[in-house]
């Protein structure tokens, strides 16, 4: 029995330096830094009250750490708002508009993490601010990044 091979072709990828595609190159970062801040959390929820009253550092710690993260995801979403509204072909793809909203709401849920942060400090981090970003690593989880990155490849 003959396989029957079928090619899809790719889209032109157009935000790209020295033939390298921009995108896949900047939302690790931006994931790396909502991850930290997910971690900062997970300790400071895990220090006893002692600890907690002279460690403010990881309310600042982590409030950096959203705020670079914002800054990657931002860039990182107008790459693929290039490469999406530059190519027709990858408007047509299933995954590219539920990989845009899970982007959305991860950017949705740290801003609110940030203001929240900004406002209460490190009072904030725990229960809200884990719980954030808890449900961001979650969010980032479902979103079908993994097709998506296979389209830069």
């Amino acid at each position: 029995m003959a396989r029957v091979r079928m090619t899809v072709d790719k889209p032109r990828i157009t935000a790209k330096i020295a033939g390298r595609p921009l995108h896949p190159l900047l939302r690790p970062f931006a994931i790396g830094y909502f991850l930290a801040v997910c971690i900062c959390d997970l300790v400071y929820a895990q220090s006893n009250v002692f600890v907690r009253d002279s460690a403010t550092e990881f309310a600042s710690i982590t409030e950096w750490l959203l705020v670079t993260g914002l800054i990657m995801a931002g860039l990182a979403a107008l790459v693929a708002l290039i490469d999406l509204l530059g190519e027709r072909r990858f408007r047509g793809l299933p995954d590219a508009w539920m990989y845009a909203l899970g982007g959305a709401l991860v950017v949705v849920l740290e801003l609110y993490n940030l203001g929240i942060r900004f406002s209460a400090g490190a009072e904030a981090i725990t229960p809200t601010g884990l719980f954030l970003s808890l449900a961001t690593i979650a969010v980032l989880l479902a979103t079908p990044s993994q097709a998506w990155a296979r389209m830069y490849r």
